[in-house]
């Protein structure tokens, strides 16, 4: 009796590792599409969506302060994020909480597109890596007649440090662009924006403004 108890109260365990290790086999793998100056995108499909999920990998050398200092400076977003056009704060809560908005040129035929987000950064006590987690907002502002509102935006960078003043960069993109461009057109085409982000964000590394800001919430690794 005792034997048969024991089976029905673990029985549901059984069920629920049984059901996670189908879905871990069936879940999409990532990808490799490009490898180029250091920095590695992948791709994978989504179940719900025609729009493949990106990420990339690359490092840099730099502290974690100049870090969190360019990625918060939402009005710098122009000088290095890919096809940004206009970037405002619409409100501050703090350092580490920010709600904005961006404009994206997007080539002819197709119509601008334009952003309204909430971005959120904190830095793990353990290994010090600085995340930062942003989600589409779009109700905030009310939509202009010439721009397509994209409604479905999650981005989530982590920078982790692995020493000697060198960071492992990892980025994470689920976004429809929305409108009329072809799910094809978009997937041909997705990694291009990541990887001259990438690029000009190394840049923007290197300027005096950014290079020696001491961020509140950052703790830089000990050397």
């Amino acid at each position: 009796m005792k034997s048969f108890q024991r089976t029905l109260i673990l029985l549901p365990l059984f069920l629920l590792l049984a059901t996670a290790t189908v879905f871990a086999q069936n879940e999409p793998v990532w990808e490799l599409k490009r490898d180029k100056g250091g920095i590695k995108v992948y791709v994978r499909e989504k179940p719900d969506s025609k729009i493949k999920e990106l990420k990339f990998t690359t490092r840099v050398e730099a502290s974690l302060h100049t870090i969190a200092a360019v990625l918060t400076h939402v009005e710098g977003f122009d000088d290095w994020v890919y096809a940004s056009v206009e970037s405002r704060t619409i409100k501050k809560i703090s350092d580490t909480e920010v709600y904005y908005y961006t404009e994206i040129d997007f080539p002819w035929p197709f119509d601008n597109r334009d952003l309204v987000l909430y971005s959120k950064f904190w830095q793990d006590p353990k290994t010090l890596a600085i995340h930062s987690h942003t989600t589409s907002h779009h109700w905030m502002e009310a939509e202009k007649a010439d721009l397509v509102r994209i409604k479905k935006a999650e981005l989530h960078w982590t920078f982790t440090p692995i020493g000697n003043g060198i960071v492992r960069v990892d980025y994470y993109l689920n976004s429809d662009p929305g409108g009329n461009i072809p799910a094809w057109m978009v997937n041909l085409a997705a990694d291009q924006g990541p990887l001259q982000t990438m690029v000009k964000f190394k840049e923007m590394l290197e300027k005096e403004k950014y290079k020696h800001r001491k961020m509140a919430f950052v703790q830089d690794l000990k050397k």
